[in-house]
């Protein structure tokens, strides 16, 4: 080989070698410019709380709030979704909506949710409903429920609810399975003494209970806090009719 043809060689390879950089350069620059949105960069709560008939003003139960963040900040317009599984909808106690006690709360739509962020990235959901499913001692599917943006999944969230037990304090996933309570013949979602009595120990002792968890950080123990959430709840025995 001569002088001169291992020179152009090393020429078409250096060429190569640019041109193969400078595709990847452009590539990585498309993604960053359409901001695809990032699970962790993402917030995403990690416990879907159903709330068993009307919610109160400024309590977090039954409110689900995602937000969409990519490499350039907030996904606006995302289009996301939150699935609950097959096998963890057949368990939740869903409510038939009511106008009373005001200002009431829609029939439940499920297992599917779905909207678009707005220009902060973020969108939310209400959820209303009973019953507790952790990842514990869900033996389901590989997931209770999952959300996603623009089909990319951030998180795969549990579920829970100040109903989480029926009126022999038993979740349902403690077999046989009874999603609802029957009260005066109707199929009802309530927050029960039982309740009363499965949410005490954990907020008593500090545990680390996510039946009973409703503010972050949701594998952290019980606090003053969720306790605050919990307390008009059972005061008031709020309930639902179960669909």
């Amino acid at each position: 080989m001569t002088t001169l043809s291992l020179a152009c060689g090393v020429q078409r390879m250096s060429r190569l070698i640019l041109f193969s950089f400078v595709a990847l350069l452009t590539i990585s620059a498309s993604q960053a410019s359409a901001n695809i949105p990032s699970p962790n960069l993402s917030s995403v709560p990690d416990a879907i709380s159903l709330s068993p008939g009307t919610r109160f003003t400024a309590n977090p139960v039954g409110g689900y709030t995602v937000h969409v963040e990519g490499p350039l900040g907030p996904v606006s317009g995302s289009f996301v979704e939150v699935e609950v599984s097959p096998d963890a909808d057949a368990l939740v106690s869903w409510c038939v909506g009511n106008t009373k006690p005001a200002p009431g709360y829609p029939t439940q739509v499920h297992p599917l949710l779905t909207g678009f962020t707005d220009a902060n990235g973020n969108v939310s959901f209400t959820y209303y409903g009973g019953g507790c499913l952790s990842l514990n001692d869900f033996a389901g599917a590989t997931f209770v429920a999952q959300v996603r943006a623009d089909g990319i999944v951030l998180d795969e969230p549990f579920i829970n609810s100040p109903d989480a037990v029926d009126a022999t304090g038993k979740k349902a996933t403690n077999g046989p399975q009874r999603r609802c309570d029957v009260v005066s013949l109707v199929n009802t979602a309530q927050v029960s003494l039982a309740d009363a009595v499965f949410h005490s120990r954990p907020i008593k002792l500090g545990l680390r209970e996510p039946c009973s968890k409703f503010s972050p950080p949701f594998n952290g123990s019980v606090s003053v806090a969720d306790a605050t959430f919990l307390t008009p709840y059972i005061k008031l025995g709020r309930k639902c009719t179960c669909q």
